[in-house]
């Protein structure tokens, strides 16, 4: 009887050593085709019937894609322990998400690897990328596959080449495959400020081409230069040229106004 109970408590020992090993592995195994390495200064909990990690307190995940850093992450797996793969992280409080070309800060965002698309949501966002700094005070998606970035909700961009700020409710951006901006849609209550030219335009929509360093405007386009102001149904700036048109629809034509 007593080297029955002896034997028990061995075993009972030998299993929660064994869980504690593959707790600590987390930090490595949690998927195989793409290494994950988790982090955290205060603690890392593993629930095991709930099938995810909690990190916490100056938490970091690495990939060799990407890296997330927040005061709490939470990750979803599935499969056993070292052989299963992660699906979802969450990352709450002062979180940055980042990939080889861009740079994305908020309180809150939740990446799902299995889509490759990370959701970011609050009033703080803000992105860092080859165009410049973008804000919004809503939601930002990013959709790696599709290679867009959609915002919403006060949308502001400050573009480092040419100078100049670009208002609107709705924002689509392109990336290339090296995740370069390369277009940018802007929809609903346009308004663009170029420093360079002291002019600020406003329209339904207008699209950026980063490369061509070239802006479209479409629908009820207005230009002012100080008290001047040019309005039409479309117009382009072109920062290569040097050139600022101004066109008309059948229905109406060129209206200028200069002082």
């Amino acid at each position: 009887m007593f080297l029955s109970i002896c034997n028990l408590k061995k075993i009972f020992f030998i299993s929660i050593l064994t869980s504690f090993s593959l707790y600590v592995a987390t930090a490595t195994e949690l998927n195989a085709e793409n290494k994950i390495e988790i982090k955290a200064s205060e603690k890392l909990e593993w629930y095991q019937l709930e099938n995810k990690i909690v990190a916490l307190g100056d938490a970091e995940v690495k990939s060799s894609l990407f890296s997330i850093n927040a005061n709490e992450i939470i990750g979803s797996y599935e499969g056993l322990i070292g052989k299963g793969k992660i699906q979802n992280l969450i990352a709450s409080e002062k979180a940055t998400f980042k990939t080889s070309q861009i740079t994305i800060n908020s309180n809150f965002m939740n990446y799902n690897l299995a889509k490759e698309t990370l959701l970011v949501e609050g009033d703080n966002i803000s992105m860092i990328s080859n165009l410049g700094t973008v804000y919004s005070q809503n939601r930002l998606l990013y959709i790696k596959g599709e290679k867009k970035i959609l915002l919403v909700g006060n949308v502001l961009i400050i573009s480092k080449n040419p100078e100049a700020k670009i208002n609107a409710n709705k924002l689509t951006i392109k990336i290339d495959k090296n995740e370069n901006i390369i277009y940018v849609k802007a929809i609903d209550n346009v308004n663009v400020t170029i420093d360079s030219l002291q002019q600020n335009i406003s329209s339904n929509e207008a699209e950026f081409f980063n490369l061509e360093r070239k802006i479209n405007f479409k629908g009820n386009v207005i230009i002012k230069q100080n008290e001047s102001f040019i309005k039409g149904n479309s117009a382009v700036i072109d920062f290569e040229k040097g050139l600022s048109s101004i066109t008309s629809n059948k229905k109406n034509s060129v209206t200028g106004v200069f002082y």
